[in-house]
């Protein structure tokens, strides 16, 4: 593999992932649509306009990166100082497994922790809500207590993944034994 095409894999990779970010785009375009019917023209218009630049953004973005890799590497020089020799990666299945479960911890932190600061605002605003009498609604707590959950399971995964390597490596190796037995 060269660097080229270990380049190439992680832009497609990041492309297929901001997938999501397009499709999270749509709903505003489509929202400023019908607000257009029901709001004033101009503040409706000026939002539609917003909206279908963030998704043409997103839509632009995941298209060079899906479709056009090569031409952004070029652009963007990434494998200007690297040779054109293969790369030799020589790592035991057990290290891959350990930098999976690294980042997968990390990815898990990345999203949890800014929602729950988010989760713990709207906790806060609701108490003071409450001081206020201002509302006498109760407070769903499952979002708290989702984003309280990933953070911990992300620290879980930071924490111990030598145990969950081992782990996998044992089931591995039963699974193994297994089908040698059943030969």
């Amino acid at each position: 593999m060269k660097a080229k095409d270990l380049f190439t894999i992680i832009l497609k990779v990041f492309g297929i992932y901001l997938i999501k970010d397009v499709l999270l785009a749509i709903p505003p375009v489509l929202n400023e649509v019908f607000q257009i019917l029901e709001v004033s023209r101009e503040v409706a218009f000026f939002s539609l306009i917003f909206s279908l630049l963030v998704l043409g953004l997103h839509l632009v973005v995941v298209y060079l990166l899906l479709f056009r890799t090569s031409f952004l590497i070029s652009k963007l020089n990434l494998t200007a100082d690297l040779s054109d020799e293969p790369i030799q990666v020589t790592l035991h299945r057990s290290s891959i497994y350990t930098i999976a479960i690294i980042v997968t911890g990390i990815i898990i932190l990345a999203f949890a922790i800014p929602s729950l600061v988010k989760h713990f605002y709207y906790w806060y605003q609701y108490l003071d809500s409450r001081k206020g009498m201002f509302r006498a609604q109760s407070y769903d707590y499952s979002g708290l207590f989702i984003s309280i959950a990933e953070v911990i399971i992300g620290l879980l995964f930071l924490g111990n993944q030598r145990t969950l390597v081992n782990y996998i490596e044992l089931r591995k190796r039963e699974a193994k034994s297994a089908d040698q037995d059943i030969l």
